[in-house]
């Protein structure tokens, strides 16, 4: 049984609006849809300020804000998308527990008779909010009434437009007139604009096209792509005033009309008059008297006269040029749509604006932004822009230029008619462009204006990594512990490798170089209430520093004659500690704390006492100290002090021949032993620090020993019980540092967020937690750090109390979902952090390292590290990592973008690049009509002969169906003047694509050509050939139709077809023969598969993943498909690994097998758990999707059910997967033992809560 959970959640943005979803006017919200997820921002001042998230259950592909009452706010109706098609109403609360997004009413739009559309899957809403109209089946449409914001009656209509390309809602006088505006393919394959009334008492469309817009066909040549479809914008009327406005052909003022955007383009269709509507009406009439008529030759010429009207092009009342690519997204600057902001493919933003003299259009380039999906203007220039390729930015429109200002502001095509922006002063001469299509209907041409310089600033950049095209998971830095995730994302103009993981940030403030075998430090304070810090105690392993901040950013050594401390030896612990105050009240002594500046420090020599004296900024001894070595006891002559630990109340010392003391503070600054205990074992570490932060003493104290690697906890409840033994436990190495520490916010064992453990840093470089409940150490968990001694360091990181581990590498120990969490921080071999607190470095961290002593703050414990290596116009396509070279080997394509109608000019490139610093070493240009389509990375040294890189590619010929041309190349790296280049060993061509690349032996490659898998063997070549190494075809299995998809998993090549489904292969004979050994015959459209180690897994083109085992029978090997899911997501890339190498505890049921990748910037991990723990989380599972139902009722059983493109079956059900997401909810469920019940006995859940939990928990470790 395996689980699907998500590590980086989709980021891809499709739409996105602006409203107000509360009655407070001041309050705005932007709500942005992530491919299935809502977030609401609130607008802020200072910038958005996330509020809520809604998971959404479904594919969002419509969003609209539908007013409420008065119009004073409104709630929003969402549309998802096929198989499980609704329109959910969603209403936002701002309750004191939280804002949240609710589900209101729902309408399903599903029909499994009906075809999906092919081009428009959308809803629309009137400009009343009275009514809405969904598209997503070929010839009807879903009406749907708005009551006050809420949903009312639905019903279906038959739409005559079978190919509806886009709609929209007009703005119409009449208060109960709705019209819509449509614009399809008719039967000659024209595209035709026209309107239907929708008549609500009749239930259906009127059945003669309406006559607010005359019907016309646009041109061909204007608009030559359907890809993507073009957009449909209602324009409201525009008035100047005056009474002569109907009258005054030539000044600004319009009835209202439709912007047509997407073509060569940009046309505004006006409404028809009053005049034009009752004329149009009469012809309908008497066009309609004549169909009817009984004589033949009348209804001939009356359907000759209708298909003359059908094809008739209508002259736009205003049309401007679009210079650029295709347009897909757009927004109104302002209610009137007077100007109107539209962005193309390629992020080029511009402003389509109506002139104020007459009804025409200027185009103004404003800036390159992302390609844009979505826009919204929120206010005072700022505009948020969604991309589904690129980063989703926040924007500034700035009213001159700020950078660049002798630059054309947007590349402006030869052939396109510009003005310069002096044309649009007042006064100025109006420009007109060319006509740029001979066979257009004349129409008042627009002006393009010529900008100079940018006019954007990015103010935010929210991180988008769709659409992963390629991933690896690379260990690049050694460190064993996570491996980095480098996606190929974003295409088009935003093209990007991402490095991304889940670490800590440290930003470095300042560096103190030159200290080197530092063993721990130790801030200072000049009294113990302080919040300030003013000194630094360094201990070293020969003797110990001072440095005192004495400027802005100067740390300066104290000498050691003058410092106060003994600085000839190294110091185990020190520390700021209040003052203790006896007094006798009723003849019974009691103490209290006084704040001080008394300082303790613990050495090898003994304890010391120091104060601090503030009108000299120095240090000096107060009290006698406590020596053993000179003390009359002979229980303590000739020992040494062998280790130290503190409270502010109490020191434990740590004395050779095992003996442990426990001291504090006396009368008159006096230094008295408490109790003190022997033990069979040399003590190793100490720790007593307090499970509460506020108390000045600890009631635990850990010890840990040398030989016998155990680990004892001690109490300090009680005078009678001090330093007795709690519990013990054995480790397998030398524990090396130890602490007690409290990761809840509770301070009473009784209370629920009290959550003890204690800590143990190993001499092998692994971190130990357990658990500490009632006397007894639970949930033993292991963290490898790397190979040098582990150390355990309390501080403040993000406000918040963590434990940072350091050994060859440091990682954040905190606690999330309920458990302690590592969060790895980039500095190597950090051996002590201490928090720090001064003028010139504020809520900082001082660190010690081996080498140095850094300041500065650790950032985002909890939160994905995402770097981005921009590529721009190079689109990364494939790539490969080679370890032993540390290099990436990227193949990318550059398109350059022409106008709409013209081919993009597309070349091909393979990119080395540096593995630690991704600096460009070598790029090769693949052939002009040559595109990259594969990359492998071979095993071994990658120099010389051997080779280190094969790139498969394939040549595009516009004529043919199928590539007939490809060619496979082999790489080594050279090293030239100190650089690493790329020297080609080896070129061979192909008779195809090349789609996939296998390596299935040293010297042998497996390629994917086409339909067939062909064997290579790489030789040496002899006298007389030119390269170095060639590739000899050995062996080649055509049975396929494309295969797409190949991997080489140790004994068998696993084979997908992109139109069938997957074989297994064995390469046997010396790699010269390929064998069947199992195949599915299914149609099952596989994009992506990997192994299993005992069969494959997989994900097609219908969004479903799938999994299939090798069953060997008595006669033959099948291939038995064990589990199919739906995603709701296309995944490009399987990767067997895991994410993380989390915690391994004794009891761990469930192990990390795969990363998968999608179009939508979604990275997920697929689990394995043992059979004996799935079969309860299977009864988990169906239980909570009994109780806990989606937006708008969507049901999680039928929501993960595999689906076709015709739709959810009854048949066939999710299995073999369980959805890990949606499980690990039952944590955070108020009522978790009503899902353990069920609702009969046999739906009751075995095992108790506290076991399911821990498996959630170790579920949520792994992703």
């Amino acid at each position: 049984m395996r689980i699907v959970g998500t590590f980086h959640p989709s980021s891809s943005v499709t739409h996105s609006l602006k409203c107000r979803l509360t009655p407070d006017p001041t309050a705005e919200h932007l709500v942005v849809a992530k491919t299935d997820k809502l977030e609401v921002y609130s607008l802020q001042p200072d910038g958005l300020k996330h509020e809520c998230t809604t998971d959404m259950w479904g594919q969002i592909v419509g969003m609209h804000a539908i007013p409420i009452q008065d119009g004073s706010h409104s709630n929003l109706l969402v549309m998802t998308n096929h198989p499980d098609a609704k329109i959910v109403l969603m209403t936002y609360s701002a309750e004191s527990d939280g804002p949240a997004l609710q589900s209101g009413g729902s309408h399903s739009l599903a029909d499994r008779a009906a075809r999906q559309a092919e081009f428009v899957t959308d809803f629309q809403v009137d400009p009343t909010g009275q009514l809405a109209v969904a598209s997503c089946y070929a010839g009807k449409l879903k009406v749907i009434r708005l009551e006050d914001g809420e949903l009312g009656q639905a019903f279906d209509v038959s739409l005559p437009e079978i190919s509806l390309l886009a709609f929209t809602f007009l703005y119409t006088a009449e208060e109960d007139r709705f019209t819509l505006a449509l614009l399809h393919l008719n039967h000659r394959r024209q595209m035709q604009l026209l309107c239907r009334d929708v008549l609500l008492q009749d239930l259906e469309l009127s059945a003669a096209h309406s006559n607010l817009l005359i019907t016309t066909v646009l041109s061909e040549r204007t608009f030559p792509s359907l890809e993507p479809p073009p957009i449909l914008v209602a324009v409201p009327p525009h008035s100047t005033g005056s009474v002569d406005d109907d009258e005054d052909e030539m000044g600004p003022a319009h009835r209202g009309g439709v912007l047509v955007l997407g073509g060569r383009k940009v046309m505004f269709y006006e409404h028809a008059t009053q005049d034009q509507q009752e004329t149009r009406k009469e012809k309908q009439r008497r066009l309609s008297k004549r169909l009817s008529s009984g004589v033949q030759a009348e209804v001939a010429k009356a359907k000759e006269k209708e298909k003359e009207r059908e094809s008739r092009k209508i002259k736009a009342r205003a049309t401007v040029k679009w210079p650029w690519s295709a347009v897909t997204a757009w927004c109104p600057v302002d209610a009137q749509c007077r100007r109107v902001l539209l962005g193309d493919a390629y992020g080029r933003l511009a402003m389509l604006a109506f002139d104020d003299d007459r009804v025409a259009l200027t185009l103004i380039p404003i800036g390159e932004t992302s390609p844009a999906t979505c826009l919204t203007y929120l206010s005072s220039q700022v505009l948020y822009l969604g991309s589904h390729y690129g980063d989703s930015q926040l924007l500034r429109i700035h009213p001159a230029p700020i950078a660049n200002a002798s630059r054309e502001t947007l590349p402006i095509p030869k052939g396109v008619s510009t003005v310069p922006a002096s044309a649009l002063a007042p006064g100025s001469e109006k420009g007109k462009g060319r006509a740029d299509d001979a066979d257009d209907i004349p129409a008042r041409d627009g002006r393009i204006v010529n900008t100079k310089g940018t006019f954007l600033e990015v103010l935010q950049a929210h991180d988008n990594i769709a659409p992963i095209m390629e991933a690896i998971l690379a260990d690049v830095d050694g460190s064993g512990q996570q491996p980095q995730v480098i996606t190929c994302s974003g295409a088009r103009n935003t093209g990007s490798l991402r490095v991304i993981r889940t670490e800590a940030d440290f930003q470095e403030q300042a560096r103190l170089d030159g200290l080197s075998g530092i063993t721990d430090i130790w801030p200072i304070r000049p009294r113990f209430e302080d919040p300030v810090h003013t000194h630094l105690v360094v201990s070293t392993l020969r003797e110990t520093l001072l440095l005192v901040f004495s400027g802005k950013d100067t740390l300066t050594h104290v000498e050691p004659s003058v410092a106060g401390f003994v600085t000839r030896v190294p110091t185990y612990a020190l520390g700021n500690i209040p003052r203790r105050e006896f007094s006798v009240i009723g003849g019974r002594t009691t103490s209290s704390y006084l704040d001080s500046s008394l300082v303790v420090q613990i050495t090898p020599e003994g304890v010391q006492l120091v104060e601090f004296d503030p009108t000299l900024g120095t240090f000096s001894v107060a009290g006698g100290g406590w020596c053993p070595k000179t003390l009359p006891d002979p229980n303590f002559a000739g020992k040494d002090v062998v280790a130290g630990a503190m409270s502010p109340s109490q020191f434990a010392v740590g004395l050779s021949g095992g003996r442990l003391v426990l001291l504090n503070l006396g009368a008159l600054d006096t230094l008295q032993v408490v109790k003190s205990r022997d033990f069979m074992d040399e003590i190793c570490a100490i720790s007593c620090a307090p499970f509460d932060p506020k108390k000045n003493y600890a009631t635990s104290i850990a010890v840990s020993f040398w030989g016998s690697n155990k680990v004892a906890i001690l109490s300090l409840d009680s005078p009678e019980s001090f330093l007795s033994t709690v519990c013990e436990v054995t480790l397998p190495m030398l524990p090396r540092s130890i602490l007690l520490h409290n990761f809840g916010t509770a301070t009473r064992p009784k209370d629920p967020d009290f959550r003890p453990h204690l800590l143990v840093g190993l001499a092998d470089g692994s971190v130990v937690t357990y658990a500490l409940r009632d006397g007894e150490l639970h949930d033993r968990k292991v963290n490898s750090l790397g190979n040098a001694p582990a150390s355990l360091s309390v501080c403040s990181v993000d406000d918040r109390t963590v434990v940072l581990a350091s050994a060859a590498r440091a990682s954040v120990l905190y606690w999330d979902r309920q458990r302690v969490r590592p969060s790895p921080v980039g500095v190597k071999y950090m051996v002590k952090a201490a928090t720090l607190n001064t003028p010139a470095f504020p809520s900082c961290l001082a660190i010690a390292t081996s080498s140095a002593l850094l300041i500065g703050n650790i950032r985002g414990v909890d939160k994905m590290q995402i770097r981005t290596i921009p590529l721009n116009m190079d689109n990364p396509r494939k790539m490969a990592y080679h370890p032993t070279q540390q290099v990436f080997g990227v193949a990318c394509t550059r398109a350059v973008p022409g106008r709409i109608g013209e081919d993009d000019a597309i070349t091909g490139s393979f990119k080395l690049l540096d593995a630690h610093s991704f600096s460009q070493l070598h790029h090769f240009q693949c052939k002009p009509d040559e595109e990259p389509s594969s990359v492998l990375a071979l095993l071994g040294a990658g120099s010389g002969s051997s080779p280190a890189f094969c790139l498969g590619t394939v040549v595009i010929r516009p004529e043919e169906r199928e590539p007939s041309r490809g060619r496979l190349v082999l790489f080594s790296l050279t090293s030239v003047d100190g650089s690493r280049l790329l020297s080609v060993l080896a070129s061979h061509d192909t008779q195809g694509c090349v789609y996939a690349l296998a390596q299935v032996s040293g010297g042998v490659i497996a390629a994917a050509i086409n339909s067939s898998v062909v064997l290579f063997k790489i030789r040496d070549t002899g006298p007389g050939e030119t390269s170095p190494l060639a590739l000899d075809k050995t062996a080649e299995w055509n049975h396929n139709y494309f295969v797409t998809n190949l991997v080489w998993d140790g004994q068998y090549l696993l084979v997908g077809d992109a139109i069938s489904s997957v074989s297994a292969l064995r390469v046997v004979d010396d790699a010269t023969r390929i064998e069947t050994v199992a195949r599915d015959y299914g149609p099952l459209w596989p994009i992506a598969i990997e192994s299993t180690g005992n069969g494959v897994i997989g994900a097609n083109t219908d969004c479903n993943l799938f999994s299939f085992s090798l069953q060997n029978g008595p006669q033959r090997t099948t291939l038995e498909k064990d589990g199919v899911y739906r995603l709701g997501d296309v995944v490009n890339k399987l990767i067997r690994g895991a994410l993380s190498s989390a915690d391994v505890a004794d009891d761990q049921v469930v192990k990390a097998s795969h990363v998968f990748f999608t179009s939508t910037g979604r990275i997920g991990a697929i689990l394995e758990i043992k059979d004996a723990t799935a079969l309860q989380m299977t009864a988990l599972q169906h239980n909570m999707a009994k109780a806990i139902v989606g937006p708008g009722g969507v049901n999680h059983t039928k929501r993960r059910a595999p689906a076709s493109p015709r739709g959810h079956t009854d048949a066939e059900a999710a299995y073999g997967f369980l959805d890990g997401d949606f499980l690990e909810t039952f944590l955070s469920h108020p009522h978790p033992e009503q899902l353990m019940e069920g609702d009969i006995e046999a739906e009751r859940i075995a095992l108790p809560l506290a076991t399911v939990k821990d498996v959630l928990v170790q579920m949520q470790s792994l992703h």
